[in-house]
């Protein structure tokens, strides 16, 4: 697969974009594997969870994904952050295989071959965990053509090359171990379930499941809504190349997204709503994107996006040391309805620029110094955050806590706001949804631009040559993609 490099705080940082991989039916894990305590979450530094659920909530969600189609060869983006192709989607080369409610998926794809195509007819189906099924080619899962079809769950494990679209599932969908998997047009719900909508899963095993594709579908309920969950290892072994574009996300009971051993990935032009809790956590991240989304908190909500590092503050994992949250690109998103937009827990290397943030506190800097089971420090509080080019109410600094490394062309109108170029003036929003600058506002032709900075907004407009700061570029109308 082809790699795209962004350039971040002059370095670049490799994302494969996985809009050609292909779904698989990870399997079910044994129940010693499923024994390993997920992380638990604390809330005394303001935390969704920290790492993961409480050990009476240990068992690991274990539901199987959903169908996608989208199976070309990967796209590799500019250094613009636009996803300007979703990949080119084949036709099956081969037979069609048509199941009904009396069959099971998985016997149907122990008789298909690389390019069949799997057609559920209209129906409720039982969950299924699947194990072993590795395809040269994608195989392609998918609704009968105006049928509706739900499936009440599936673990995939050590499954690869599975392509999915137009299916329901209204139980845990689980990857473990598997790789090559396309989502388009699903909708996973996990209802008032404690498990996740989506839970790609890395610490049996199989490994790490990894070149997974979810677009253009819908994710709800559970505990976390998608959860990523890898090995208390080097970043190597974590779950990796993860894409999601294009969803409608609505946050479950702990989390939207949580990220515990996650890396190369992306979450972009996706709507976030929350309820109660965070949107974004990651909790052991490196590489990751999360660009373009537009974030709908509640009345309660907590953070839209929590970057952090667990330690023996929030859990006494062996291992845990190698859980920093690092290389983290936010840019180009619109938050409004969250107590905080952005908070920061002993993270590394973060950079903010591009977003706007219409209420409450823009950037929390918290200070932790998260520790080993040893004792020793893992960080002493955020290290290598640059923030520049955004529209915030506030900049929030924990006692003990340093400017970010890099501050500069701020609009910053309520309190906290410090760094070279910075407005306080209130940022004279125009009228419309999604918070545009009006000509009168002091944000207009305001923005640098370095090598760092991105070429588009928001809405995938191309920036001009004086851009303006926040997430949405006034007036620009030349679209990023032809």
């Amino acid at each position: 697969m082809s790699e795209r490099a962004l350039r971040v705080h002059g370095r670049r940082l490799g994302f494969v974009v996985l809009l050609a991989a292909g779904l698989t039916h990870a399997c079910s894990e044994s129940d010693a594997e499923r024994a390993r305590p997920a992380p638990s979450e604390d809330g005394s530094a303001g935390a969704a969870d920290a790492v993961g659920d409480s050990a009476s909530d240990a068992a690991v969600d274990r539901s199987v994904g959903d169908a996608a189609q989208d199976t070309g060869p990967d796209v590799a983006t500019a250094d613009t952050g636009a996803v300007c192709d979703a990949g080119v989607t084949p036709t099956p080369t081969g037979r069609t295989i048509e199941v009904t409610p009396s069959m099971t998926l998985d016997s149907a794809l122990g008789e298909a071959a690389a390019g069949d195509r799997i057609v559920l007819r209209a129906g409720t189906y039982p969950a299924e965990q699947i194990s072993n099924r590795q395809f040269t080619d994608y195989v392609f899962v998918e609704a009968a053509a105006g049928e509706s079809v739900t499936l009440a769950g599936a673990t995939f494990r050590s499954c690869a090359k599975l392509a999915f679209r137009g299916l329901e599932f209204n139980g845990t969908v689980q990857l473990d171990g598997s790789s090559d998997f396309t989502f388009h047009e699903v909708t996973f719900d996990a209802g008032q379930s404690t498990e996740a909508a989506l839970h790609i899963h890395g610490q049996g095993t199989a490994g790490a499941s990894h070149d997974v594709l979810v677009a253009d579908s819908v994710l709800r309920g559970g505990g976390r809504t998608v959860f990523v969950l890898g090995r208390f290892a080097p970043s190597d072994q974590w779950n990796h190349h993860l894409t999601f574009v294009n969803n409608e996300v609505t946050c479950g009971s702990r989390v939207c997204f949580q990220i515990s051993g996650g890396r190369d990935m992306r979450i972009e032009q996706n709507r976030i709503n929350g309820t109660t809790t965070s949107g974004v956590l990651t909790a052991g991240a490196t590489r990751v994107e999360i660009s373009r989304n537009r974030f709908l908190g509640a009345s309660g909500s907590q953070a839209a996006m929590q970057i952090a590092t667990p330690g023996m503050e929030w859990d006494n994992y062996a291992g845990v040391e190698n859980m920093i949250s690092s290389a983290i690109s936010i840019a180009n998103n619109v938050v409004d309805g969250w107590s905080t937009a952005v908070q920061l827990d002993a993270a590394r290397d973060v950079a903010i620029v591009f977003n706007t943030v219409a209420d409450g506190t823009g950037i929390r800097f918290n200070h932790r110094t998260p520790h080993d089971q040893s004792g020793a420090v893992i960080l002493d509080g955020n290290q290598e955050i640059r923030v520049w080019n955004n529209v915030l109410p506030s900049i929030s600094l924990a006692s003990g806590e340093s400017r970010p490394a890099f501050e500069s062309h701020n609009l910053v109108w309520v309190s906290g706001g410090g760094g070279t170029s910075l407005i306080t003036d209130a940022p004279a929003f125009g009228s419309g949804t999604d918070y545009p600058l009006s000509s009168a506002s002091p944000a207009v032709d305001a923005a640098l631009v370095n090598a760092e900075t991105p070429l588009v907004d928001f809405e995938g407009h191309v920036r001009g040559s004086q851009p303006d700061m926040g997430a949405r570029e006034l007036g620009s109308v030349a679209p990023a993609c032809p």
